[in-house]
C-alpha cells in the first residue's frame, strides 16, 4: 500500500459507508456469540464535513513525511492487516487520572467492558467522546462500563492545534496531558504508562476500539473507534435471552 497523503484523508466516503463495511450479523456457535472484526484501514466511518474538520487540526505535510507519523500509519496498516495483536482480553491496572484509583480489567467480571484509546492530539478520539459519553448514560453501570485508555499521542506537537504537546518525555508529563484531556469527557480515563504497555498488547492503534464480554472474552475490535458499533454490539448481548452464555469460542 503507498503511504497517504494524509492520515486522516484516508478516504471521503458517506456516513452510511459504515453499514456497508462492516457486518453486524452475531457470530454464533456452541460456545456463544462473538462480533466480526472491524479492522478498517480507513477512516471511512465519517462524513467528507467530519474529515474536513479533523484536517483543519494538523498539518497534512508532516503527515505524510514526520517519521513519527509514518510509523504509526504502518501500525495502523500491520494491525488492520490482522498483525500487531493477539486476538483475545490483555488484562491491565491502570490509575484513572482524575482519581488516581486503580482500575483492573479482569477484576470486574459479569459486567460488559468497551473501551477506546485516545489522547489529547487525537482527533478521531476527540470527536468520539460526545457520543461515548451518551452511550455510558444509556446503560446500566451494574452490567456496562465505557472508559478511554490514554496511550500514544497521535499528533504531537502538530503546528496548528497542538504545538504546545511534544511528545511526553515523563511519566508526569504524560499524566497531564492525560488530565487535560479529561477535562474534555465525563468517561474515565486511564493513564497508560511510558512504555506503551497496554497500548502495545492491544495493537498499537491511537483510536482502536475493544468489547470484552461479562466472562473477560474479547468479543470485538476495530481500528477506529465508533459508537454506531459499540452501541449495536451492547444492545445485541444485553439483548440475548436468559441462559444465553454470550460466550465466545478461541479463535
Amino acid at each position: 500500500m503507498r503511504w497517504p497523503i494524509a492520515l486522516l484523508l484516508l478516504l471521503h466516503l458517506p456516513l452510511a459507508a459504515q453499514v456497508q463495511n462492516w457486518d453486524p450479523t452475531p457470530i454464533r456457535s456452541s460456545g456463544g456469540v462473538r462480533f466480526h472484526d472491524d479492522l478498517d484501514f480507513f477512516l471511512n466511518g465519517y462524513s467528507k464535513d467530519d474529515i474536513k474538520a479533523m484536517r483543519k487540526q494538523v498539518s497534512t505535510w508532516r503527515m505524510s513525511f514526520d517519521k513519527m507519523m509514518r510509523a504509526t500509519i504502518k501500525d495502523i496498516q500491520a494491525y488492520s492487516e490482522g498483525g500487531n495483536m493477539k486476538p483475545g482480553m490483555h488484562d491491565f491496572t491502570l490509575d484513572e487520572v482524575r482519581t488516581g484509583e486503580p482500575y483492573h480489567l479482569a477484576a470486574h467480571p459479569g459486567k460488559l467492558r468497551a473501551f477506546m484509546f485516545g489522547s489529547l492530539t487525537n482527533p478521531p478520539a476527540r470527536a468520539q467522546l460526545p457520543y461515548w459519553e451518551k452511550l455510558r448514560a444509556r446503560y446500566d453501570t451494574a452490567q456496562v462500563e465505557l472508559f478511554v485508555v490514554y496511550g500514544r499521542e497521535l499528533h504531537p506537537g502538530d503546528r496548528k492545534k497542538f504545538g504546545a504537546y511534544p511528545p511526553p518525555a515523563t511519566l508526569e508529563q504524560k499524566r497531564s496531558y492525560a488530565a487535560e484531556f479529561a477535562k474534555l469527557t465525563t468517561l474515565p480515563v486511564l493513564l497508560d504508562g511510558m512504555d506503551d504497555k497496554v497500548f502495545t498488547a492491544y495493537g498499537r492503534v491511537p483510536n482502536g476500539a475493544y468489547v470484552i464480554n461479562a466472562k473477560g472474552q474479547l468479543i470485538f475490535r476495530g481500528t477506529w473507534a465508533d459508537n454506531r458499533k459499540i452501541e449495536h454490539i451492547l444492545d445485541t448481548v444485553l439483548g440475548m435471552a436468559p441462559g444465553d452464555p454470550g460466550v465466545m469460542e478461541d479463535r
